[in-house]
């Protein structure tokens, strides 16, 4: 049947265009739990930790982490603009009335669409990935940094 490569093209490229969508919604949920975790952390053990006598370096590490992570993950949590995870009824109709007739030709257009669509969202999505990564490294030494004040506090 005429068509079905392209159709074929198509659909592959609406479900890489899904499976962003799905990616962006996942890391925005476990950039929630990370925001949490840090504002768990800082409330915590910062209460007893910047109790120490003589707290030094190490609390300017634990509260710059601190802000590093929330920063970072309130970056992530943001409204981003340009990010197209669907084709527009109406410029989708408009666009693709003059083929019509053809629908191998649709589906090639439309496949190609989305995989631009893709391409441009996989820059933003990088950018957000990367900003995971440094929120999450800096809930790390955030909370290492504030159990090492903790300890010397202890002993």
């Amino acid at each position: 049947m005429a068509g079905e490569f392209e159709q074929l093209a198509y659909e592959a490229a609406l479900r890489s265009l899904d499976k962003q969508e799905r990616l962006l919604e996942e890391l925005r949920a476990r950039t929630g739990v990370l925001l949490a975790g840090s504002s768990i952390a800082a409330s915590f053990l910062g209460q007893q930790a910047f109790q120490h006598p003589r707290p030094g370096a190490l609390v300017v590490v634990a509260l710059v982490a601190f802000l590093v992570s929330m920063g970072a993950s309130v970056f992530i949590l943001m409204p981003k603009r340009g990010l197209i995870f669907a084709e527009a009824g109406i410029e989708l109709f408009e666009g693709l009335y003059p083929t019509r007739g053809d629908l191998a030709e649709v589906y090639r257009r439309l496949a190609y669409n989305l995989d631009r669509f893709w391409k441009a969202n996989d820059m933003a999505i990088v950018v957000l990935t990367r900003a995971y990564s440094l929120a999450a490294g800096a809930l790390v030494i955030e909370i290492l940094s504030l159990v090492v004040l903790l300890v010397g506090r202890i002993v």
